[in-house]
């Protein structure tokens, strides 16, 4: 009846740990002008990096908008507002110049790719905090940039507010976002700051770094497994801790387990079913950029034997690979047992809830 209760708790497994959403631009700095009536937040992977591009960025802006103003009628700004998008494509990227049994490509070389789209619906963003609005922007102009190393985001009341913003010095906003981050001692923490600007000087700043938080794991799973020719089903219980990089990806997995091997052995009378448990520990890491996928290294030692499975003392290695994007884990086993003295060969494979 024990083991029924187990099988059954394992079949509603759950884990504590949840999917996190991988944040490539860890790094922000919003910017605040209300004199221009703009307000501009940068996001970037790593700024320690590219330490100016916030003190370079007004002469950015502007070379942006000299080519928006350029490639528009006139009267242009009297007729938005409008979304302008910006997309800088890398010196590396390519283009298919023809298709047949083998593809046929170029550099293209870096460029700028700017896009103007009439907003046709117009809407005011309100933000409320502890029940007062603390924001409150209403129709106007956005311009969005997006970049492999930053993305920017950008609202204006109008176009000239936005142009106006090409004249500013962002060099003293610089000068303390690199001297309050301390960017030889970072590590994964990411930079969060905000700034407000009043006739062209730094009036209000605040910043933190923020730690992407490692996480607490219990999971249930399931599986069967092959050992001397012999299937068997098994459960493992697990927990562990699962430490994240800077940008909130988990990159390497700790774990304890218990492994519960049901072996069917038949008697003169029918069957019994003999329980041996595995007391294991495993380090995994996680190599897919975009997504989770486990691939570790793990050793066990049999504290539980029944029946004559296993012989005196025995200890297992083992190898697991997740399978990209799954709950299923192929996890090949070398047992060393008759008190380490006889090696053997086994496979499981193993769904985690």
């Amino acid at each position: 009846m024990k083991y029924i209760i187990l099988l059954m708790i394992c079949a509603a497994g759950y884990s504590v740990v949840g999917q996190s959403r991988i944040n490539y631009y860890p790094d922000s700095v919003r910017i605040e002008l209300p004199e221009q009536k703009t307000v501009i937040v940068i996001e970037m992977r790593e700024m320690k990096n590219s330490p100016t591009f916030i003190q370079d960025f007004p002469t950015f802006l502007k070379e942006i908008t000299e080519y928006v103003r350029k490639s528009n009628p006139e009267n242009f700004a009297e007729t938005g507002p409008y979304h302008i998008e910006v997309r800088m494509v890398p010196a590396g990227e390519k283009e298919i110049l023809s298709v047949g049994t083998s593809h046929t490509y170029k550099p293209v070389g870096e460029k700028m790719m700017i896009t103007v789209n009439k907003i046709e619906q117009p809407k005011t963003k309100i933000t409320v905090k502890e029940k007062e609005i603390i924001e409150l922007l209403p129709p106007g102009w956005e311009l969005t940039i997006s970049a492999k190393e930053y993305k920017v985001g950008i609202y204006s009341d109008s176009f000239q507010s936005m142009a106006s913003v090409g004249g500013l010095d962002f060099r003293e906003l610089s000068d303390k976002i690199v001297t309050e981050a301390d960017f030889k001692h970072l590590g994964k923490r990411s930079i969060r700051s905000r700034a407000i600007f009043k006739d062209n000087k730094l009036d209000q700043s605040s910043f933190a770094k923020k730690y992407p938080g490692d996480k607490v794991f219990l999971t249930l799973g399931a599986g069967i497994g092959l050992y001397n020719n012999m299937l068997y089903p098994q459960l493992s219980p697990s927990v562990g801790l699962i430490f994240n990089d800077r940008f909130t990806r988990p990159r390497i997995k700790i774990s304890l387990m218990a492994d519960y091997l049901f072996f069917a052995q038949k008697q003169t009378e029918g069957y019994q079913i003999n329980v041996n448990r595995f007391l294991s520990t495993s380090v995994e890491f996680n190599f897919n950029p975009k997504g989770v996928s486990w691939t570790g290294l793990g050793v066990g030692f049999l504290d539980r034997n029944n029946g004559d499975i296993f012989q005196g003392n025995t200890m297992k290695f083992f190898i697991s690979h997740q399978l990209e994007q799954k709950r299923f884990t192929i996890v090949p086993e070398f047992y060393l047992t008759d008190d380490f003295k006889k090696f053997t060969f086994g496979t499981s494979l193993r769904y985690t809830f």
